[in-house]
C-alpha cells in the first residue's frame, strides 16, 4: 500500500487480474514512483480511478463478511 503522508504525492489505485480465469487476484494502491508495471505471465494489472477502486474493495470486504 502506498504512503499517504505526503500529499504531494500521485497515488495509483490498480487491480491485478488473471486472464486465463478472469479472477482478480490482488489490488492495491502504489505510489508513481514505486508502481510495478510488469505482473507475471498470463496476468494484467488494471489502473483504475480512486471512486471505482473504493466501491471494488467495499463490495470485495462485504462478500467476505
Amino acid at each position: 500500500m502506498a504512503n499517504r503522508s505526503d500529499p504531494k504525492l500521485k497515488i495509483y489505485y490498480f487491480i491485478d487480474i488473471e486472464l486465463t480465469s478472469r479472477r482478480i487476484i490482488g489490488w492495491g494502491t502504489d505510489t508513481g514512483d514505486k508502481v510495478e508495471i510488469e505482473i507475471g505471465n498470463g496476468c494484467h494489472r488494471v489502473f483504475t480511478s480512486k471512486g471505482q477502486y473504493n466501491k471494488l474493495v467495499r463490495q470485495l470486504d462485504e462478500l467476505n463478511s
